[in-house]
């Protein structure tokens, strides 16, 4: 079985879903299942390109909405520090996942980049820190930058104004008119 993974590491909601998909993907795959993952980035905040990594600000959220975040994370094992997350431009650490996928660690290298964000509070925009995180998963980076060739041409980071990917989206849409004369 495939399975597309649309995410982002700067998003806590991504976080918690990947944290529940890789609990089910593991008993799934211990019950004798096959499974493949296909991470597909998104940046939730592509105007973090134009802040240099690490100078950005958080939006400020109410304080029951930081209660309801960190409780939901908590009950799924994930320490949200939202006090040290460092605001960073995710496209590298999803380079490095596409690095990491062609070298068949991207579920441990996706869990590693949510945790040095969410709980470790380091700057997943700072080429060393993707460095050091990719060397302790294992993963072999030659060069100053993560390259991969991603499985197929579309797993290449999406800005959030593409909007969402959507079953059929990727395709070029027909006109009323295309459609009807196809048919």
């Amino acid at each position: 079985m495939e399975v597309e993974f649309t995410h982002d590491i700067a998003c806590v909601w991504s976080a918690l879903a990947y944290i529940r998909f890789r609990r089910a993907a593991e008993e799934h795959r211990a019950g004798g299942g096959e499974l493949e993952v296909d991470f597909r980035p998104y940046e939730t905040e592509p105007s973090s390109t134009e802040t240099p990594s690490g100078r950005g600000q958080l939006q400020p959220a109410p304080a029951a909405r930081i209660e309801q975040i960190a409780r939901a994370a908590a009950a799924d094992g994930l320490v949200v520090n939202l006090d040290r997350i460092v605001p960073a431009h995710t496209g590298e650490a999803h380079r490095l996942i596409a690095l990491a996928a062609a070298q068949g660690n991207a579920e441990d290298m996706t869990a590693r980049l949510y945790r040095a964000y969410f709980s470790d509070g380091l700057d997943i925009g700072d080429v060393n820190v993707l460095r050091g995180l990719a060397s302790a998963i294992g993963v072999r980076w030659d060069g100053e930058r993560p390259r991969a060739e991603p499985a197929r041409p579309r797993s290449r980071v999406r800005p959030a104004s593409a909007g969402l990917p959507f079953p059929g989206r990727d395709r070029p849409r027909r006109s009323r008119v295309a459609r009807h004369a196809a048919k």
